[in-house]
């Protein structure tokens, strides 16, 4: 059998002994502007482009400080709303990370990222070709690339502005705002206004570069606060996993090449992290918990724009090589409390912002270049005003620019899009071992699990950047064997175990799929989508719109339901009716075979985040499914048996439940049509309304608790869109309105039955 399909053998040892965690460096640069001209590491024109950078997001900083009391002279008259969650004083940080890094590598950023944004689209357009840079400003004229450079940077100021003031010409069109500021084409994954929540992002990046081969490094920006953050500590464990650079494991040991850069500047919101809400005495020793080598932790001096380039170097150089993750922390400083409207002197003093001050990352390179002739006085003082110039008349364009359509208010919500034709190089999959047989009855019946496993073993032979992750699904097949044998066939980089830690299960899948991979994640239960519920909600489901559509997040959440085998409240909800309220997300819950493979195929393919839902209880049910390709567009109800005198919608195992009810509603004279809606999100309302349109009457039934139940939404709808046709009020069917129990007699008297739809149409009629 093949490495990466290793079986353990590991045998007991417990001889005494004593782990060394090994010592954490701190404020080890020792260099200065001038040592580092000298070793050519940098030229004076980078140097000098490296303050430019400083100066403009200082100035872009200062603008949010001024707008808020009508002080910015440029935007006279322009109010402005928004956060203000701004970096100054941190900018060696930004600039020093991303200058350090290659154009083309990815940054994730936070809530406080307007630095980040600005500092990374700044070096990605110094390092573009002409190509490049004439595609990123197609109206401009001009011909020579220093000449293209400039109307790049000046544009790039423009859009980002634009964002913050949520301009249709902003780099997300508004819709993300400052907080959520992305710039995919310049390697921007986007800034995150949930703390931390941008770690799994950045660490799913890292994973799809590894796995593409690409060469790109991500760094992951987040502060200090993010680091007591749960998410934040799976991603750092999921980064440190030894299934990556084990030799038992990995078919080419290779490190996620991601640096998780900490910007410790001291404060969460106003509590203090050393000596009050941590134990320790530096952020980054968290990393010794999670890799054997602390992740080459290091404590770096963020106050030095030199030390920043340097520690950044030497980090990207590491993940490049295949010896990632890295950790950084920053020690650095915000001269401001979280937002403009922190009065942050109730928590800290004068003297010590004083004291910090003293250190100003500007105005102490300001120094090094001048005494080192890479600028002079008079120069200086132009390229200051050049940024303040270039701000000021950017910041009253940006102001007086066009709004938003208020007709576009959801535009931009889902994405049209799938891949109906493969690209070349991603449509040849490498079979390590023969795919697993999939067996069919003779009357080419199967059972749903397989119908599901037969999807995903078609689809990741069409297209090699279909990958799977998820506790336990690797050699073992998952807890309801529906991958048993994929990573035989396939290998550990196309299908392997995750820790259990759903938050980041969920959060990587959505950077991987940013980044050009197409991940099917298996969720063991679903009751535990509500420990990732963030990264599903706030990250998968959002991105599409926040980015204004300028990214896509292809990805399949396959979610199990428990609710009938006895395993109780935290194993058994049934909670697709959470989820729909989720704007951005699809929802799919097929209920027979035949639907299964061709909806989770469809599924796989579009461009937009699926949950996929599957009953456990009909894991094991038979149909008749086609061996020939077939797909099933989602938001495509079905009709299961056609009637006239009454419409019961339903989905998930209740279909099985109104088809009884059906059967034994004609034996006396009553006609039911069933509807199967198949998916919930997009929901196809139209073959609702024709049914009820014919029947005038309507039954909703499903597995969900009553309260909140999506059976009220469709209802609803049908009470508002068809009331003229309706010859009774809409009844709806769902289970108890408590928490699944474990006893059989309970919960059988808790779930709804065929009897509770067959005394509802008796009602009605």
């Amino acid at each position: 059998m093949a490495v990466h399909n290793h079986l353990s053998t590991r045998s007991p040892k417990f001889k005494a002994k004593k782990y060394d965690l090994g010592k954490i460096p701190a404020y080890q640069y020792k260099g200065t502007l001038k040592k580092e001209l000298e070793a050519g590491t940098i030229t004076a024109a980078k140097a000098v482009a490296v303050l430019e950078d400083m100066l403009s997001i200082r100035e872009f900083e200062e603008m949010i400080v001024k707008l808020r009391t009508g002080a910015y002279t440029a935007c006279k008259g322009y109010s402005y709303r928004g956060p203000t969650h701004v970096s100054i004083g941190q900018e060696a940080t930004a600039v020093g990370c991303c200058a350090a890094m290659n154009y083309d590598d990815f940054i994730t950023s936070t809530h406080r990222g307007h630095g980040d944004s600005l500092a990374k689209g700044c070096v990605a357009i110094r390092g573009m070709s002409t190509e490049e840079l004439k595609s990123r400003i197609p109206e401009s004229k001009a011909t020579r690339k220093k000449d293209l450079m400039e109307e790049a940077l000046e544009y790039h100021v423009y859009r980002a502005i634009a964002e913050l003031f949520g301009k249709e010409d902003g780099y997300c069109k508004g819709r993300g705002g400052g907080m959520h500021i992305a710039d995919f084409k310049a390697g921007h994954l986007g800034a995150n206004a949930i703390v931390g929540g941008g770690v799994p992002i950045a660490t799913g990046s890292a994973m799809s570069s590894r796995y593409f081969k690409s060469g790109k490094v991500t760094c992951c920006f987040a502060g200090d606060g993010a680091y007591a953050n749960g998410v934040v500590l799976e991603s750092l464990n999921w980064a440190g996993m030894g299934q990556f650079t084990g030799k038992e494991y990995a078919k080419e040991p290779f490190g996620l090449p991601i640096v998780y850069s900490i910007i410790n500047n001291h404060y969460g919101f106003t509590g203090r992290v050393d000596g009050e809400v941590s134990g320790t005495e530096c952020v980054v020793r968290r990393a010794a918990g999670f890799a054997e080598n602390n992740m080459h932790a290091e404590v770096v001096n963020g106050m030095d724009i030199m030390a920043c380039m340097d520690a950044m170097r030497r980090a990207a150089e590491i993940c490049r090589k295949g010896e990632g993750p890295v950790a950084l922390e920053f020690d650095t400083y915000r001269n401001y409390g979280h937002s403009l409207g922190d009065p942050r002197f109730e928590y800290r003093t004068k003297d010590e912002e004083a004291t910090w001050k003293k250190l100003d990352p500007i105005a102490t390179f300001e120094a090094q270049l001048l005494a080192n002739s890479c600028i002079t006085e008079r120069k200086l003082k132009t390229l200051k005003a050049k940024v303040e110039d270039r701000n000021a008349r950017m910041a009253a364009k940006a102001a007086w620019a066009v709004d938003p359509d208020p007709a576009d208010v959801i535009k931009y919500m889902y994405t049209d899009t799938s891949v109906d034709e493969v690209p070349e190089q991603f449509a040849t999959s490498e079979i390590i071992d023969p795919l697993p047989e999939i067996k069919r009855t003779e009357a080419g019946e199967l059972t749903y699990k397989d119908a599901i496993k037969e999807a995903m073993i078609e689809e990741m032979v069409r297209d090699n950047r279909v990958v799977q992750w998820g506790e336990d699904i690797a050699e073992y097949g998952g807890a309801f064997k529906v991958t048993k044998g994929l990573t035989n066939s396939f290998g550990r980089d196309r299908c392997f175990n995750a820790p259990i830690s759903e938050a980041c299960i969920c959060g990587t899948a959505v950077g991987a799929a940013m980044t050009g991979q197409r991940p099917v994640i298996e969720l063991m239960y679903m009751d535990f989508g509500l420990m990732a519920s963030d990264q599903i909600s706030n990250q998968a489901a959002k991105w599409h719109y926040m980015s204004g559509a300028s990214i896509e997040v292809p990805l399949v959440y396959r979610a199990s339901v428990g609710g009938g085998k006895g395993y109780g409240g935290q194993h058994s909800q049934t909670l697709e009716s959470m989820f729909a309220h989720i704007p951005g997300l699809y929802i799919a819950y097929p209920a027979t075979p035949y639907d299964a493979k061709g909806m989770l195929k469809t599924a796989i393919r579009d461009n937009n985040p699926i949950m996929f839902i599957e009953s456990q209880i009909l894991y094991n049910t038979k149909g008749v499914v086609p061996e020939e390709e077939y797909l099933i567009p989602l938001g495509q109800a079905d009709i299961k048996r056609a009637g006239d005198q009454i419409t019961i919608v339903t989905w998930g195992p209740m279909l099985f439940e109104a088809l009884n009810a059906a059967e034994q509603l004609a034996a006396e004279g009553i006609s039911a049509e069933v509807i199967d809606i198949r998916s919930l999100v997009p929901l196809d309302m139209d073959t609702i309304l024709a049914s009820v349109q014919k029947t005038g009457r309507c039954i909703v039934a499903s597995h969900c608790v009553s309260i909140g139940s999506y059976t009220g939404e469709i209802a609803s709808r049908i009470m508002a869109e068809a009331f003229d046709a309706l010859d009774a009020p809409v009844i709806r069917i769902g289970a108890k309105n408590g928490i699944a129990p474990q006893a059989y007699s309970l919960e059988d008297a808790f779930l709804p039955h065929d009897y509770d739809i067959v005394a509802a149409a008796k009602q009605m009629i």
